[in-house]
């Protein structure tokens, strides 16, 4: 799709089978990722047209640079996207970033989302900071003091913080893949395609601490003006912990909570099979409720 700003680059599925109705925009996680890491969940497209893009800046989408960064960017690039389509109505699932992406989308838009899928959110930058300082605790002893020496001196190129990060990533953002096949081969892709300067500018230089614009970002304190069905969803591992997404749903009138029990951050990379029954589920119930 073409733009003001640049290209983005997107994907329409459905099966001949399924049936008309409204479609599920994905939003990817990052800032700065693609979306590789959600192939393992198209089956959603099974019973419901499903479109995933790289958000502008990222992937097989154009780059952007300096104030393009910004939230209002990739709430803009979804509303015209969703524009572009035709569509009047659709459901969103926002996983990570994409989760923060989603929250402002609808605010931006109420009337234009039917339903929202928040998968292991990150609606609040502070709380996420501060459940990452007690996941680092789990940690052996010499990664947490190579954590907190590279976050005092703010170097993060050193040999025992890229052990640290990895032994952190290992546990609580991607741990049930196996050593090969689609999964190991979407994160590479993904990888490939990261956009690293917008992540240090939006988010941060470590998954640990915002620094970056969305530093004081808080959607959480918002949620109960959600008038939408809404499904929150992590990983018994997650970084986004379970303990803090479950009480986001709470704030959320009739919301839906699911935990993921052998997946951490990527559980649509851990669980595929049970992600999409869980979410194509909800939208189902969704469907239902309409007289779909």
């Amino acid at each position: 799709m073409r733009r003001s700003i640049g290209r983005t680059f997107f994907r329409r599925l459905l099966s001949p089978n399924a049936r008309k109705g409204t479609p599920l925009f994905i939003l990817h996680g990052g800032p700065g990722a693609t979306h590789e890491t959600y192939c393992e969940i198209l089956s959603l497209a099974d019973d419901r047209e499903v479109v995933i893009y790289d958000q502008v800046g990222c992937g097989r989408s154009d780059r952007i640079k300096g104030k393009y960064w910004a939230v209002k960017t990739f709430v803009q690039e979804l509303e015209d996207l969703r524009v572009a389509l035709g569509y009047r109505k659709i459901d969103i699932l926002g996983h990570s970033w994409g989760s923060m992406l989603a929250a402002e989308y609808y605010f931006s838009y109420p009337k234009n989302v039917r339903a929202i899928v928040f998968s292991s959110s990150c609606l609040d930058a502070q709380q996420w900071t501060t459940d990452a300082k007690r996941l680092i605790k789990k940690l052996p002893a010499r990664h947490q003091r190579a954590i907190a020496r590279a976050l005092r001196t703010k170097k993060y190129d050193g040999k025992a913080f890229r052990a640290a990060n990895k032994a952190y990533g290992d546990k609580f953002i991607v741990r049930n893949v196996g050593k090969g096949g689609h999964p190991q081969h979407a994160i590479k892709l993904m990888a490939a395609g990261l956009a690293v300067d917008g992540y240090k500018k939006m988010w941060g230089p470590t998954e640990y601490i915002a620094t970056g614009l969305l530093k004081k970002f808080n959607r959480a304190k918002d949620l109960r003006g959600i008038r939408v069905p809404a499904l929150f969803t992590c990983g018994r591992y997650d970084e986004a912990t379970p303990e803090t997404i479950r009480k986001q749903a709470s704030s959320v009138p009739g919301a839906k909570f699911h935990v993921f029990k052998k997946s951490s951050h990527l559980c649509t990379l851990e669980e595929p099979r049970a992600y999409v029954k869980t979410v194509g589920g909800f939208l189902r119930r969704v469907d239902k409720q309409e007289g779909r």
